[in-house]
């Protein structure tokens, strides 16, 4: 799970292009300054480095209620669940 989060945060902080500061459970996704087009990169890594399929329409907003990076690692974690 540890190394799940790890990966995860990773991934993000690789398209994060507004992030400023450190990238913990507690960031705002809208601080983050992820376009659509990075949206669509990081399912693809998460897809293929974590083994993860995650439902995607893009037409819908990607991130639903979620406000914060532990919300998405939250979500995530119930996809593997299943």
């Amino acid at each position: 799970m540890a190394d799940f989060e790890a990966s995860l945060l990773e991934i993000i902080k690789e398209h994060a292009v507004g992030l400023t500061g450190e990238l913990t459970r507690d960031t705002q996704i809208a601080d983050l300054g992820i376009d659509s087009f990075s949206v669509v990169e990081i399912i693809y890594e998460v897809e293929e480095k974590l083994g993860v399929e995650v439902p995607f329409n893009a037409n819908e907003n990607p991130f639903g209620d979620m406000a914060s990076v532990g919300d998405l690692i939250d979500a995530l974690n119930k996809l593997i669940k299943k």
